[in-house]
C-alpha cells in the first residue's frame, strides 16, 4: 500500500454500485489505497473511462492524460505488443519524484499486451512499487495476465456495458439475424441453401459495420490523445479501438440469442433453445478467442453463424 495524503475524496459509491466500486470509494476514504489497480470488464472504451476520472480525482486534474505526473504505457506495433524497452522508459519515468503535486499515475492499456518477459519486468515493480504512485492495468481478458501480477492488484470489475449501440445499419442487422434466427426454427423452413447464404449475407455486413462504427470512434477518439504517441504507437491504439468495438458487437449478438431463446418462457421447447443457446455462447467466445490471434472478422461470424444453423436446426 502506498500513501494517499492529499487525495481527493470520491463521493461514497451508492448500495447499487459493483461491490468492487463500494471498496475502492472506502478504500480512498480511509486512505488504504492499493499502489496498483486492474480495472477490468467486456468494453476497452469503459474501461478507459473509469480510469482516467478516477486518475484525475487522484491528480486533481481537469485534464488527466495532460497532467505532468501522468504517465501511459501502450502496446505498439502490428503485433500490439507492449516491449521490454517501451515498459522500461515508462517504470523510468514513474521512478522520478512527482513535478506537480504529491501523487503520479501510471496506466497500462491492453495489460494483457505484456509478453512473458515484460510481465515479468513490470512484477518486480509492483514487488517494489515507487512511492506516492497508483498504477491502473486495463484489460479485458484478465486471466491472461500472470497469476503473480494479478494477485498483487486490488481488482475493480466494471458491469458489462448496457448503452446498446443505436446505429441504424446495426439495429438492422440485429433485427434481420433475430429473423434469420426465427427462420431456423421454423416448421415451414428456407431451403438450406437460403439459410446458408443468409448466413454469409450477415456476415458481410458485420463486417462492414464494424469498419465503419470503429473508423468513426477513431475520428473521435484519436483527438483526445497525447500528442507525443509515435507512429506503432497509434497504429496499436486505433487497433485496440476497433477491438473494443468488435467486442461490443459481440456482446449485442450474445445478447439477442439470449433473447430469441427465451422470448417465450413458457414454450414446451424451452428447454431445447436453452441448450441450443448455450452452445451458441460457447461459440461466440470460441470465435472471440480466435480473433484475438488475427482471424478474419467476416470468416469468424461466419464461423458462428454456420454453426449457428446447425444448432438450432438439429433435432437434440
Amino acid at each position: 500500500m502506498s500513501s494517499n495524503a492529499a487525495i481527493p475524496k470520491l463521493a461514497p459509491a451508492g448500495d447499487n454500485a459493483p461491490r468492487s466500486l463500494r471498496a475502492f470509494t472506502s478504500a480512498l476514504k480511509q486512505g488504504r489505497l492499493a499502489h496498483a489497480i486492474l480495472i477490468h470488464g467486456d468494453h476497452p472504451p469503459a474501461l478507459e473511462s473509469a480510469c482516467l476520472e478516477l486518475a484525475g480525482r487522484l491528480l486533481n486534474a481537469g485534464e488527466t492524460t495532460k497532467h505532468p505526473d501522468f504517465f501511459a504505457l501502450r502496446p505498439s506495433g502490428k503485433a500490439r505488443l507492449i516491449k521490454v524497452d517501451t515498459l522500461r522508459d515508462f517504470l523510468r519515468k514513474i521512478q522520478l519524484t512527482a513535478s506537480a503535486g504529491p501523487r503520479k499515475v501510471g496506466v497500462v492499456y491492453e495489460a494483457d499486451r505484456m509478453p512473458v518477459a515484460t510481465a515479468n519486468a513490470f512484477l518486480k515493480t509492483l514487488e517494489e512499487p515507487p512511492a506516492d504512485t497508483t498504477l491502473f492495468l486495463l484489460t479485458t481478458r484478465p486471466n491472461d495476465l500472470l497469476a503473480t501480477i494479478r494477485s498483487r492488484c486490488f481488482h475493480l470489475k466494471l458491469p458489462a456495458a448496457s448503452a446498446a449501440l443505436t446505429d441504424a445499419d446495426w439495429l438492422s442487422w440485429r433485427t434481420d439475424y433475430s429473423a434469420w434466427l426465427g427462420r431456423l426454427i421454423s416448421d415451414d423452413k428456407p431451403k438450406p441453401s437460403d439459410l446458408v447464404l443468409g448466413a454469409y449475407g450477415l456476415g458481410a455486413r458485420f463486417e462492414g459495420i464494424l469498419q465503419r462504427l470503429a473508423d468513426a470512434a477513431w475520428e473521435k477518439a484519436k483527438a483526445a490523445l497525447p500528442e507525443h504517441l509515435e507512429d506503432e504507437e497509434m497504429d496499436a491504439a486505433q487497433s485496440g479501438l476497433h477491438k473494443g468495438m468488435r467486442t461490443s458487437l459481440l456482446v449485442e449478438i450474445e445478447q439477442a440469442t439470449r433473447d430469441f431463446a427465451l422470448a417465450s418462457p413458457s414454450d414446451p421447447a424451452i428447454v431445447a433453445r436453452s441448450v441450443r443457446l448455450g452452445r451458441a455462447v460457447g461459440d461466440l467466445e470460441k470465435i472471440s478467442g480466435l480473433l484475438e490471434v488475427n482471424l478474419n472478422e467476416a470468416a469468424a461470424l461466419e464461423f458462428f453463424l454456420l454453426r449457428s444453423l446447425r444448432h438450432w436446426t438439429a433435432k437434440n
